[in-house]
């Protein structure tokens, strides 16, 4: 390729990125691997997200923080969340770095419990399919364990 094919290419690649983050977000590793399925060498789609991440078009960090409020706000606990960061390609260090600042929201289990329990706490079958579900949301034992023994706490009869 000649110097000027090589810019071209570049150049190419800088727009399709910028196309495609003018549609939503994406992490750095998801911009490549869409770029390559376009039809782009590695190395220009690569100096494509350089570049965007040099002017602060795509930032990892930014990208991962929206990611955790948008799950949280939906009801998903740290191990879900955790694990749709890495499907879409945020670093293991960018995504502890965005949980050292995350604590799980108890007033979310709490509503998930009372929509599942509907403050019936005597039916122990409905309990295990309760659990279930947390688990099935991401919530970890000890976080679900917590939040049930509140729950039975406020709605036991004595």
């Amino acid at each position: 390729m000649t110097r000027e094919q090589l810019e071209k290419a570049y150049e190419k690649a800088l727009n399709d990125a910028a196309k495609q983050l003018s549609y939503r977000d994406l992490s750095k590793a998801s911009l490549i691997e869409k770029l390559i399925a376009k039809g782009h060498s590695e190395d220009a789609a690569e100096y494509a997200v350089a570049y965007l991440e040099d002017k602060n078009f795509l930032d990892d960090t930014r990208y991962a923080q929206m990611l955790l409020k948008s799950y949280a706000r939906k009801g998903y606990g740290t191990r879900r969340i955790k694990q749709e960061l890495k499907k879409r390609g945020i670093s293991n260090d960018d995504a502890a770095e965005i949980y050292s600042e995350y604590e799980t929201d108890y007033s979310v289990l709490h509503s998930l419990l009372d929509k599942k329990l509907k403050g019936d706490v005597s039916d122990k079958k409905e309990i295990q399919k309760s659990i279930a579900f947390l688990q099935r949301r991401g919530f970890s034992w000890s976080e679900i364990k917590k939040a049930l023994d509140e729950y039975i706490n406020e709605h036991i009869e004595y």
